[in-house]
This record gives C-alpha cells, structure tokens and sequence, in this order.
C-alpha cells in the first residue's frame, strides 16, 4: 500500500509526507526508553536465547534457526500493521505513524556528540562506556583515536542503514515497507554474526539487511562522491584493497574517509576474536572532532537526498500544472 493512494491522483504525495515526518521526529523526538524499537530489541534479544541457546550446535542447524527466528520476529508486528491497514480510511495518515516509528537518528546523534564532548574533555574511559551503546567491538582496547574512528563509521553507516534506507523504502512501499526495513536492520544489529555467538546463527538476517540496505548505501556513496570529489573517491577505491567488507560498505567508507579527510577501517575487536578490515588511510588519524564533521556530512546527504526527492514531485507538479 503506498502513501499517497486516497490523495489526489497521479501526484507523487510520499515525498512531502517524508519531508513533514522527518521534520516532525527531528523536533519531537521520543526518548529511548519509550520508542518502539527499544522494546522490539529486546524481544528480539529474547527470542535468540530461546530458538539459539548453545552456540556448539551443527553451523546448518543454527542457520536454520537464524532463519525462521528473522520471521518469527518481523511477522507480528508486520501482520499487525497490515491488518490496521484494511480498515484505516487514512492510510497516508497511517504511513506517516509507521514512517515515524520507523526514525531514531536525533537520539543516536546526541549520543555520538556526547561521545566526542567525552574525548574533547580528556574522559576516555567515559568515552568507552559511552561507545559500548553503538559499537559491537571491544571499546576496551580503544584508545582515543581508536573510538574516534569508530564512532565516524559508525555515524556514516548508521545513517546510511537506519536513516537513508528507511527513507528509500518509504518512497518505494509506504510506511509498511519501512517499517519492515527498519525490523530487519535491528535483527541484523541484534544478531550481528560479527559476534563469535552469533556466527552462523546471524548470517540469515545479516543477508537479508545488507541486500535491502544496498540501495541506501550506494546513494549515499554517490552523494559523498559528487561533492568531495569522483576523481579522489575512485582513486581511494582503486588503491586500497578489500579486506572482510561487503562491497558497498567498502566503497561508503572509502568516500566517507575523503569527505571527513581522515583515515578509516582497520583492525577490529568482536569479543575475543580479531577481525582484520581493510585500511583506509586519507591525510590524518581521526580526532574527536571528527565526529562532530561525520554528523555534519551525513546531514548534507539527508538534504540532498530529500532535495532529490522533493523535487521529483515538484516536475511532476509542474507537468500536470502545464496539462
């Protein structure tokens, strides 16, 4: 069902329906302990102790579960919201609700400037703690430049993922399509199969997030590319190999690394395990202040996103104007 379906026909509505709740959840953010993504995280927390309770069982056998766990988990509340559908006489109404519900990026980024107040006043075991809330990895091996690193991938990929895409789904399939989105984002992030716990079981809503979010981060990668530079984008993408990254999250970071204008990627800690990533050297080890530069630049790929977006429907406003 989309967004604009009872509004007058043959204008793209889902654009400005974006606009207003993106606005709406900037200035009226709900407060973490009551969104509904905290309390579906951890139902989905619980549901993998239940369905994966001994990570020594056959790879096959958990993978498996990891896969009828993804919709055990996402069926409910989708199914929920379907049904409201049939009889809402204001399903846009309805899509913007579920849109709303769908967006959390005003609290991650108040924790990620937090982060960098931390590291700006020399409090780096605060910093660490702070960090534990969006990073996976081993916080404790981190030094200073180490978190400030982390926390700018984890800004440009948070929002690409869990901002950009929910946004592409919503102009694709209307609230619902985000919504589901957004469930299997918190899946994968729940059952991250970087995790030795979680290794085989993860795998199944792992796929599923990366191919939907595929999308979002190419966008966001030509984006970052148009404005700090195609040439010095191609050339870090060119010159530096790929090393237990997906694709497109190489090819982010590697834009990502020229518009912060600091190196990204290396080593990371998950539990006891060492994973090695690929290096993505650019100038200057990142500093706290970098963190506050990653939100700066994501910002700008949410405006020219949503320009791109408005201005779809406005052509088409103009077409049907001159008809």
């Amino acid at each position: 069902m989309y967004a604009c379906n009872v509004l007058p026909q043959g204008l793209w509505y889902a654009p400005l329906i974006l606009l207003a709740v993106v606005l709406a959840a900037n200035w009226f953010s709900l407060p973490a302990a009551y969104h509904p993504l905290t309390l579906f995280r951890y139902y989905a927390r619980q549901l993998a102790k239940k369905v994966h309770p001994d990570p020594g069982r056959p790879a096959q056998q958990q993978f498996t579960s990891g896969s009828l766990a993804v919709v055990v988990a996402a069926a409910p509340p989708l199914l929920l919201c379907y049904s409201l559908y049939q009889f809402s006489e204001l399903p846009q109404l309805l899509d913007a609700l579920l849109l709303y519900i769908s967006l959390d990026w005003q609290q991650q980024r108040k924790h990620m400037l937090g982060i960098s107040d931390s590291l700006k006043r020399g409090q780096l075991t605060l910093a660490k703690e702070q960090a534990t809330k969006l990073l996976l990895r081993d916080t404790s091996r981190l030094t200073a430049m180490g978190v400030s690193k982390a926390i700018v991938e984890s800004t440009v990929l948070r929002n690409t993922r869990l901002m950009l895409g929910v946004w592409c789904w919503f102009l694709v399939g209307g609230g619902i399509a985000a919504l589901a989105y957004r469930l299997l984002q918190e899946l994968a992030q729940q059952w991250n199969s970087k995790l030795p716990l979680n290794r085989h079981f993860g795998i199944p809503a792992a796929w599923l997030a990366t191919i939907t979010a595929a999308p979002a981060v190419l966008i966001s990668s030509v984006i970052l590319a148009l404005q700090h530079g195609i040439s010095r984008c191609y050339r870090q993408i060119r010159q530096i190999p790929r090393l237990n990254l997906n694709y497109l999250s190489f090819l982010l970071l590697c834009c990502a690394s020229v518009a912060v204008r600091c190196n990204l990627g290396g080593p990371a800690y998950y539990g006891n395990r060492k994973l090695l990533r690929s290096r993505i050297p650019y100038q200057r080890d990142p500093a706290w202040q970098d963190i506050g530069n990653g939100v700066r630049v994501v910002h700008f790929v949410q405006l020219y996103f949503m320009l791109l977006a408005l201005s779809a429907t406005l052509v088409q406003f103009a077409l049907l104007w001159l008809k």
